[in-house]
């Protein structure tokens, strides 16, 4: 894209942005940018000073580096949907169709703040092994040898927990 295709008003705030970013590395500022464009996903507009302050302590207050899309695509190219989440964790949904369309087959899929770009699938092993050496072990660890994620109930669509 040429500058030419920009007024005065974009070229000059552009030019004032991009300076900022003299001397970092590419992949650093599309980080930056990432997370810039997450933050913003959470405020109102017309943005001001008060509310980037208060977007910005409430991310270091939360650490969560997770991404606040409503869906995902799989590696294998189908999409996951958001079903829930917590200050820690977020759950996806994959429904596939079996040898039916009247048999879905449905597979859940996880990401947390420890792996945020992991999509992993929902497994004991795969969410022991993510919450290893954090303060969620034992509580994760301590869940998971009680109950096991079953299936979900159709009236509360809530996953259920058999024993």
């Amino acid at each position: 894209m040429r500058f030419e295709n920009y007024n005065r008003d974009e070229y000059v705030k552009l030019l004032r942005v991009m300076q900022n970013f003299e001397g970092m590395n590419k992949i650093d500022v599309f980080d930056l940018l990432h997370r810039i464009e997450m933050m913003l996903s959470n405020t109102i507009s017309p943005i001001t000073n008060e509310s980037i302050v208060k977007i910005i302590n409430e991310e270091a207050i939360s650490n969560a580096d997770i991404s606040l899309f409503q869906f995902t695509i799989l590696p294998n190219g189908n999409f996951c949907e958001f079903e829930g989440a917590n200050d820690w964790i977020h759950i996806y949904k994959e429904t596939k169709r079996g040898f039916s369309k009247w048999n879905p087959i449905t597979t859940y899929y996880f990401k947390s703040k420890y792996a945020p770009l992991e999509l992993l699938k929902l497994s004991k092993a795969n969410l022991l092994e993510n919450v290893q050496n954090t303060p969620h072990e034992l509580e994760v660890a301590t869940f998971l040898t009680a109950y096991n994620i079953s299936k979900r109930n159709s009236q509360g669509n809530l996953l259920l927990l058999g024993l």
